[in-house]
């Protein structure tokens, strides 16, 4: 037993030339993140910072993934009735009696497997009460408290990212499989053709959208760990920046996509069942590689990036993101991810928000000038009909000196 563990890890960490240096960029991207911010003049976060690095990445050992061995109840071989050696008409009868009997024990036990694995599989609270989708509550928790007590500057927001993105973004602690994205599209896609939500990924959405419908966005702002890779490249000081783009048009884009892939559903689903009545066969058997086939996120899921499984379009994939995030803000939560899009519409009913005392608001503009994102400028807007996403980052709170900026649920 101890031989074959050691066996397990030795191939866990010898790994392949891709796993190793799949690692390595991990590591590197992060040396170059902090050397940026040396820039900065702020030494002692500076320290903290790298001192956070050095414990989360190199003192983490990991931890091999030991498979469970299926087991499977012992089964006998069918008598075999030999006439010739039978004596008489009462042994024939015996053994035809317990063949029989043979028989239908073996069935019961068949009939009752789909039943037995069916009770021993995960529910949803199973799922939601597991390490991974906890910390996911933790964290939105954890976000909203810094909201309601204002208690967020710059350094603090890029340490709760940095720590997010450590442990979900990497593949040391708690890395994403499912992506936050197939939380989303494989759930209903699953439905569609399995007549049934799969456990897994009904938590995973729970998981997301419980925090978005207490506070705007507290999922995607403090849980997401693309989101805060986004947003950690943002940090980064780089010109040319564009802080105020159309919102309008990547929101259209966005909802473009999100209803092309739910029409795909019908359009895949009629589709395979006119091939399949004029070929004869079943449907119901490739329905799943089909729908996946004709999933419009695929190409463009960024979430597969934090899979670390480097190749060529991994590389394209994760440039255009660094490029695009050091020039706005959350380029792909704002123009492609269904659940940016999804809680878009949970935010006008969630009651915890960034909210505007007008009255003591002297349109000073120091709050569009501190917050990262385009938000702001808009919901000081009073005439404004569409609000671009508010992420809850909080960056503009202490921006006023006349506190007319909160986080609250009441207005």
């Amino acid at each position: 037993m101890e031989q074959s563990m050691l066996a397990s890890r030795r191939g866990r960490l010898s790994g392949t030339g891709v796993y190793q240096l799949s690692h390595l960029i991990q590591l590197t991207l992060f040396d170059i993140y902090l050397n940026r911010l040396y820039t900065l003049r702020m030494t002692k976060i500076r320290l903290f910072l790298s001192g956070l690095f050095i414990l989360l990445l190199l003192t983490f050992s990991i931890n091999a993934q030991e498979g469970t061995n299926e087991t499977t109840p012992p089964t006998q071989s069918d008598s075999v009735i030999h006439e010739g050696h039978a004596h008489d008409s009462a042994s024939i009868a015996n053994a035809l009696a317990e063949k029989e009997a043979l028989e239908k024990q073996t069935s019961e036990h068949l009939e009752e497997e789909p039943q037995q694995d069916q009770k021993n599989r995960p529910s949803v609270w199973d799922f939601l009460f597991a390490p991974h989708y906890f910390l996911f509550m933790v964290f939105a928790i954890v976000g909203l408290i810094l909201l309601m007590g204002k208690w967020i500057n710059l350094w603090v927001r890029i340490s709760v990212m940095v720590i997010v993105f450590v442990l979900f973004g990497l593949d040391y602690f708690y890395p994403l499989h499912p992506s936050p994205m197939c939380g989303v599209t494989k759930l209903f896609m699953y439905k569609f053709t399995m007549g049934t939500f799969m456990a897994g990924f009904l938590a995973l959405f729970l998981a997301i959208f419980i925090p978005s419908f207490i506070g705007r966005k507290l999922f995607c702002g403090w849980v997401c760990p693309l989101g805060a890779l986004q947003d950690l490249i943002n940090k980064i000081p780089f010109k040319p920046r564009f802080k105020q783009f159309n919102f309008t048009i990547f929101n259209s884009i966005r909802m473009a996509l999100l209803a092309m892939f739910v029409l795909s559903f019908f359009w895949v689903k009629d589709h395979i069942a006119l091939l399949a009545e004029y070929t004869e066969n079943d449907a119901t058997d490739k329905m799943w590689t089909a729908f996946s086939a004709y999933n419009f996120y695929e190409p463009i899921n960024f979430f597969e990036l934090l899979h670390w499984q480097i190749d060529a379009l991994w590389i394209v994939m994760m440039v255009v993101l660094v490029i695009a995030s050091l020039m706005l803000y959350r380029p792909f939560c704002y123009l492609i991810c269904p659940i940016g899009a999804l809680t878009w519409f949970v935010e006008i009913i969630a009651p915890g928000r960034i909210r505007i005392d007008f009255d003591a608001c002297t349109d000073c503009d120091d709050c569009i000038e501190a917050s990262p994102c385009p938000t702001i400028k808009i919901l000081l807007d009073k005439d404004a009909k569409v609000h671009p996403d508010c992420t809850s980052c909080g960056e503009c709170l202490k921006s006023c000196e006349f506190d007319a900026i909160k986080f609250g649920f009441k207005k």
